[in-house]
């Protein structure tokens, strides 16, 4: 049986296909690449999200999720996809992974993402005055941003230090509305030493991305 998660908040509709140092320097934390928020959030010059110089209202959990990439930052890990169920011929299927934790500051956090040799993802956790926010950067090789690009949300109250979850939000609907459904989610397993990225459709575990930590 697919894995599922309980919805409390969201109620999501039907879909069609679709195709997710130290502590101390954390005090704040991260959102990600993707969409903005629910609203018209002002962008830099190269088109990324601008972050608010404000203190975000991040939960306990938050802020200790967040500590855990500090943690590591620098670093590089390696990762398999461990299930995918977004169609035929998904170019996550059996895919070779990467993600490095390239840049950690008190309000971001970059993380490229490679698949195979395609190197045009990048996951941001941001903190903005809505809270911490997941966005996905997808880049086309000469720079320029995919089509609704910066999509993702905000963490919701599900979340515990080493798991958060990340309900599509306004903006990203708004770009693409069969991502109500979506639901992404981010989890340090500290006991066995990994990491994992996991995308649910209607609340189905459809795509599982694993990575070692040690």
């Amino acid at each position: 049986m697919p894995e599922r998660y309980q919805t409390s908040r969201f109620s999501f509709l039907p879909s069609d296909t679709m195709k997710p140092t130290s502590a101390a320097i954390f005090a704040l934390a991260v959102t990600t690449i993707a969409a903005c928020g629910d609203d018209a959030r002002p962008r830099a010059a190269d088109g990324e999200l601008a972050v608010a110089d404000v203190a975000a209202p991040l939960t306990a959990e938050q802020r200790q999720f967040l500590a855990h990439y500090a943690d590591r930052c620098g670093q590089t890990f390696t990762g398999r996809t461990v299930m995918v169920d977004l169609g035929p011929d998904h170019p996550l299927e059996g895919a070779s992974l990467t993600m490095t934790l390239e840049r950690c500051t008190e309000d971001e956090v970059r993380i490229p993402f490679h698949v195979n040799g395609d190197r045009s993802r990048t996951w941001i956790l941001t903190v903005t005055e809505e809270g911490l926010r997941l966005a996905h950067d997808h880049r086309h090789p000469d720079g320029t941003e995919y089509e609704a690009n910066f999509y993702g949300g905000y963490a919701d109250d599900r979340g515990t230090g080493t798991k958060q979850f990340f309900p599509a939000d306004a903006r990203t609907i708004a770009d693409r509305p069969a991502r109500e459904v979506n639901v992404w989610s981010k989890e340090f397993d500290l006991e066995n030493g990994r990491y994992y990225y996991r995308l649910y459709l209607q609340g189905e575990l459809r795509y599982e991305g694993e990575f070692d930590l040690d």
